[in-house]
């Protein structure tokens, strides 16, 4: 049996200028690998619509992409 770890510090995130915020909580997700990172972008682009139009749509067209490619 493979034991999977929960929740968990993965990753350190710097933003491209190079800044970083110790304080801040971040969820990453690996939508190329990931089909259940995929359903949870989703979501997100489905709840950003109504502020963030164009993000929820470029959210949308990558899972297309990547749901594409395996195929």
């Amino acid at each position: 049996m493979t034991i999977v770890q929960g929740l968990y510090d993965k990753y350190d995130i710097v933003k491209k200028n190079g800044q970083t915020d110790p304080e801040a909580v971040y969820f990453v997700l690996r939508l190329d690998t990931d089909p259940h990172a995929r359903i949870a972008a989703l979501a997100y682009a489905q709840s950003a619509k109504p502020t963030n139009l164009n993000l929820a749509m470029d959210i949308v067209l990558k899972v297309n992409e990547l749901n594409a490619k395996e195929r």
